[in-house]
């Protein structure tokens, strides 16, 4: 029989802890941090006032109450120029609803897009030599407000 030192006295106290140890580092690992307390921020964030544009084919300016017309009952509309901005001095680039809606919409002359008179068939714009619709890569008013951050919509004509 093969006869081993004795263990120095040193490894006879690290071995009789080594147990302990492994139950110190396993309670140790599974103790969590408590969760930092939560706090809310309050970013206030400049309002944007919304805007509103209305268009409508064949009115005249005094048709509405807000402009001093009398024939029409406009409550509601008179009452949105009451609370927002009503322009009383303007040039219209012309009398026809599809040339007028695009110097509104983009903010250039329409001919620059080849709309100057409203648009028909694709045939007749074509004789006529307009464009069957506003070209996509023309600027417009809802653009530059989506780029500013505004949700924007269309509805109508």
């Amino acid at each position: 029989m093969i006869r081993r030192p004795a263990p120095l006295p040193f490894f006879r106290s690290s071995l009789a802890c080594l147990p302990a140890a492994a139950l110190t580092l396993s309670a140790l690992s599974s103790c969590q941090a408590a969760p930092a307390p939560q706090t809310t921020t309050v970013v206030k964030t400049p309002t944007q006032p919304n805007i509103l544009f209305v268009l409508a084919d064949d009115m005249g300016y005094a048709d509405l109450g807000c402009y001093g017309g009398k024939g029409v009952e406009s409550k509601n509309i008179d009452r949105l120029a009451a609370e927002g901005i009503k322009f009383t001095q303007f040039y219209v680039n012309s009398p026809i609803c599809s040339p007028s809606r695009t110097a509104f919409t983009t903010g250039q002359y329409p001919a620059r897009w080849k709309i100057t008179s409203y648009i028909d068939n694709r045939g007749a714009n074509s004789r006529r030599g307009m464009a069957q619709w506003l070209d996509l890569q023309a600027p417009t008013v809802a653009k530059s407000l989506s780029s500013a951050g505004y949700l924007t919509g269309h509805f109508g004509k």
